[in-house]
Parts: structure tokens; C-alpha cells; sequence
């Protein structure tokens, strides 16, 4: 009976509920993919984006912190609701700039089915895999 009553947000919340589950198949591996394997690691890299313009810089951080939130969002969603939550939440961990960022990313990666999850995918396109030995070592 409530399904007749608000058969419109039923469509809309199966709808969102689609186009995360396609959003997170297409986006996840992509991003896991194109991670370099030490990024955990506490090496002082140039940044691509150091040689652009101030304005699009910042343009771009703004962007890429709001696509790691709603990534976050969408993965807390999939825990349940169908997806690859604890996936989705780690790539969104990976774009937001937030104090603390490493450890949190860490402590997800130290989960075996994570890491064997990430480095399967890594594996499969040919890419090395991500590289905790180092972070384990400074963090003991």
C-alpha cells in the first residue's frame, strides 16, 4: 500500500540506488587502477597540478574533494544497499583532502579482503601492487 501511495520516490530511490551500483563499478576499479602503489607512503612528490593555474588548482581540489564525499556517502549507502561499499568509501577516502587521511585509509587497506580486493584489480590490468610495508614499519 505505501508503494502505491509513493510509487514516484520508489522509482527516484531505485533509481539513485542504480546509477550508484553502475557509478561504483565504473568508477572504483578506474581510480584503484591509476593509484601509484606507494601513495600511502610519506614521499614528497611533484603534483600535476602545481603547474596549473592557481584558480583551476584550486577549481580542480574543490571538484575532486566533492566527488570523495559523495563517493563516501555512496559507499556508507552500500553497505546496504547493493555495491562495493568498503570499496567506494576507500576511493572516497582517497580523493578528500582531511587531517588524518593516511591512517583511516590504512586502517581499510589492513583489512585482507580490501587489500587482496585492490591489488586482485590492480593485478588484473597490470599494475603493481599497493605497497603497506613501509607504512606498517613507521606506524610500529
Amino acid at each position: 500500500m505505501w508503494f502505491n501511495q509513493y510509487i514516484y520516490i520508489t522509482y527516484i530511490i531505485a533509481g539513485i540506488t542504480l546509477l550508484m551500483v553502475i557509478a561504483s563499478i565504473i568508477a572504483v576499479p578506474l581510480i584503484v587502477i591509476n593509484l601509484p602503489s606507494d601513495f600511502l607512503l610519506d614521499k614528497k612528490r611533484k603534483s600535476r597540478l602545481e603547474k596549473i593555474h592557481v584558480t583551476v588548482r584550486i577549481l580542480i581540489i574543490i571538484i575532486k574533494n566533492l566527488i570523495g564525499i559523495i563517493l563516501i556517502a555512496a559507499g556508507v549507502l552500500m553497505l546496504i544497499l547493493p555495491g562495493q561499499g568498503i570499496l567506494t568509501i576507500f576511493i572516497g577516502l582517497v580523493l578528500v583532502d582531511i587531517p588524518g587521511k593516511k591512517k583511516l585509509v590504512f586502517l581499510i587497506l589492513s583489512n585482507p579482503i580490501v587489500l587482496n580486493a585492490i591489488n586482485w584489480i590492480r593485478k588484473k590490468n597490470k599494475r603493481e601492487s599497493l605497497n603497506l610495508s613501509k607504512m606498517e614499519k613507521k606506524d610500529s
